[in-house]
């Protein structure tokens, strides 16, 4: 019986796609042009593929519910083992408020209305209706299984082929665009432009690509031979990826022309796309409802998950009992609806910066930033418990002897992390200069606030607050 669960390595690979499978991050790839190559290469070899194999030894190590919560527990302590699941909370109220953008810019385009996708009071009021809706709906309906069953199928992977497939067909009948983004091919546009600072943030944004890569690790002991499988499926699955994302990211690039992409707003292409091969225009309403269903979805998936991982951090003690309610179905009520107030408050960046462009990109950096807070937290962990509990058994290991490929990987996915968060404080090029001061202190504030917060909550947590 225990063999006829097994995953096999092409279930696993096809798993851990359908993880990073979206057409979300190809306008950023895109705005890149031939730099991308380098940027995505780049990602890879100091962020994913470190972070998916520290991830598989700690999943092997310690099984148990919990991920990175419960591995950084092991390494550093109930302290900071509550800090990576604020973060891991915090994170999905800044990574909603991006996605939930999304629904705005498309519903311009199915209402016949292109030019409200640019319109930040429409996209704010089409974030609160869509986040606080799904919200509320899933105090009533398991909206996971209801819009998620089919979700992936229809708003992620068949709007992620029609892109490639239409891009490269673009590509084939008109050739480069020398004025467009993608331009003639030149060696030297290979290379970041250090002279332009503003473009290096973009790189931060290609990291949040692979955001999240570590999740496949929770199928590792389900899974034949983990120790030879699973290092190849992250490869071959990464690699995959990486050529997809390419060929939809330098398709784009080569569609629209320069200064005029719209980060938030995934149909611009196909916009292009049906134009040039004169289809109709309700293939673009088409493409754009299932891209809706797509990020409602997500946003579905998004609302419970974390809410049920922190109810349960509430319930050992660290928040107070008014964060441990819960409704008839389980749901964490409390934490539920304040996350929907926060990410309400956050969207009214929306109506504060009249850029969509340059708010949704802030916004994706914040959340990439705290991405990277939890990552290294991780790495530290997984170092230290090399010493600090050497004869757990771990099916997966870095190294068949000593700890030397270990402090390797963790040492380069370190010099990643701390490399993207540094650049994220760079001001991209897509906002004016009048709101570089805005953007760095979002960073900053932000990321201070979200380390300060949980550490000073956990400092005054009172015993009673433990429900048992």
């Amino acid at each position: 019986m225990n063999k006829l669960k097994k995953l096999t390595l092409f279930q696993l690979i096809g798993i851990t796609i359908a993880f990073f499978g979206s057409v979300r991050s190809v306008p950023t790839l895109a705005i890149n042009g031939w730099t991308g190559i380098t940027y995505i290469v780049a990602a890879v070899i100091i962020f994913a593929i470190p972070i998916a194999l520290i991830a598989a030894e700690l999943a092997t190590g310690w099984s148990d519910e919990g991920g990175p919560q419960l591995w950084v527990k092991e390494g550093l302590g109930p302290k900071w083992s509550f800090v990576t699941s604020w973060i891991l909370w915090i994170q999905m109220v800044t990574g909603m408020t991006m996605v939930g953008s999304i629904v705005g810019v498309i519903l311009a385009y199915v209402i016949g209305i292109p030019s409200l996708s640019q319109n930040s009071i429409f996209v704010f009021i089409c974030l609160l209706i869509s986040f606080w809706g799904v919200t509320l709906l899933n105090f009533k309906f398991n909206m996971v299984k209801v819009v998620g069953k089919f979700g992936t199928l229809i708003g992620v992977l068949i709007p992620f082929a029609a892109l490639t497939i239409l891009g490269v067909l673009y590509m084939f009948k008109f050739g480069i665009n020398p004025g467009h983004y993608l331009g003639n091919f030149e060696l030297s546009k290979l290379v970041p432009n250090i002279h332009n600072l503003g473009t290096l943030t973009y790189f931060s944004g290609i990291i949040f690509i692979f955001a999240g890569v570590e999740i496949s690790s929770v199928h590792i002991n389900n899974i034949h031979n983990p120790k030879r499988n699973y290092p190849i499926a992250v490869i071959i699955s990464v690699v995959i990826l990486v050529i997809v994302n390419l060929i939809a990211g330098l398709t784009v690039a080569n569609a629209i022309p320069k200064g005029q992409i719209e980060l938030t707003n995934v149909l611009q292409p196909f916009v292009v796309y049906t134009k040039a091969f004169h289809l109709p225009t309700i293939i673009e309403k088409i493409i754009a409802l299932m891209i809706v269903i797509g990020v409602l979805g997500q946003m579905s998936a998004w609302v419970l998950g974390p809410a049920k991982a922190m109810i349960k951090v509430a319930e050992e003690g660290n928040l107070p009992k008014i964060f441990q309610r819960k409704t008839e179905r389980g749901i964490p009520i409390t934490i539920v609806i304040v996350q929907a107030i926060m990410v309400s408050l956050l969207a009214v960046s929306y109506v504060a910066i009249p850029n969509v462009n340059g708010v949704f990109f802030m916004i994706t950096i914040v959340t990439t930033i705290l991405y990277c807070l939890v990552y290294i937290l991780i790495c530290i962990s997984a170092i230290r418990l090399r010493y600090t509990k050497p004869n757990i058994e771990r099916a997966f290991r870095l190294g068949v002897n000593g700890n030397l490929v270990m402090w390797i990987v963790a040492l380069l996915a370190l010099f990643g992390l701390i490399l993207t968060i540094v650049i994220s404080l760079i001001p991209p090029s897509i906002i004016s200069k009048s709101q570089d001061g805005f953007y760095i202190g979002f960073q900053a504030i932000g990321t201070i606030i979200n380390i300060i917060i949980p550490l000073l909550i956990f400092k005054f947590k009172k015993k009673s607050w433990k429900i048992r």
